[in-house]
């Protein structure tokens, strides 16, 4: 299958994305073995991420092969993670906890003052350090979310992109039919495919 100039670019982006998803997702399911972690959550971590990581290989084949059904699965789970991560994100940059209107998603909380206090303890700090310190605190914070939510949209980008390639490629496939319609006849050592008459 030929590919156009524009179908080739979006092919390095349809491997990409996958490759690294795929050494993403392998490296947090190495860390939720790690010694010292809950069980369960290790169990769950390892499981939602050797789920993407099965999809990322697919993904990746499928956009190595030229195969739309498979990209289109990987695109299919990816949006399902990618939007857990997204609304994580978001519920964090939120001042209210989204977890008790829907208990699914994931959220954290850092308590600025606690981790200012236990930076203190050792220092004798005063009391305008510790407001100082939390200001700080929130404002590194709010600045890693928000470059978290940039890199977020980025990837929703690239997904929307490789879904949409591999909704081309499926488009330009011949089906079936096209197939068993087709008239091969050899002329001047080449192949050439027309349609078949009298059918």
């Amino acid at each position: 299958m030929e590919l156009s100039r524009e179908q080739a670019q979006t092919r390095f982006l349809a491997i990409i994305l996958p490759a690294l998803t795929l050494s993403t997702h392998l490296l947090l399911s190495l860390s939720s073995t790690l010694p010292g972690d809950d069980r369960t959550w290790a169990f769950w971590s390892l499981v939602y991420n050797g789920t993407a990581a099965l999809a990322s290989v697919l993904g990746l084949v499928g956009a190595v092969r030229l195969l739309p059904n498979l990209v289109s699965a990987y695109t299919l789970v990816h949006t399902a993670t990618l939007s857990f991560i997204t609304l994580a994100l978001v519920n964090s940059l939120l001042p209210y906890d989204l977890s008790y209107a829907n208990p699914v998603i994931p959220s954290w909380r850092i308590d600025e003052s606690a981790v200012c206090r236990d930076i203190s303890a050792g220092f004798g700090w005063d009391e305008d350090w510790l407001v100082q310190c939390s200001k700080s605190f929130g404002m590194v914070q709010m600045t890693i979310t928000c470059g978290g939510l940039v890199l977020m949209i980025a990837q929703w980008w690239a997904l929307v992109a490789v879904k949409s390639w591999s909704n081309e490629l499926e488009t330009q496939r011949p089906s079936g039919d096209d197939l068993e319609r087709a008239d091969f006849a050899i002329e001047k050592d080449e192949y050439a495919v027309g349609e078949k008459n009298g059918y």
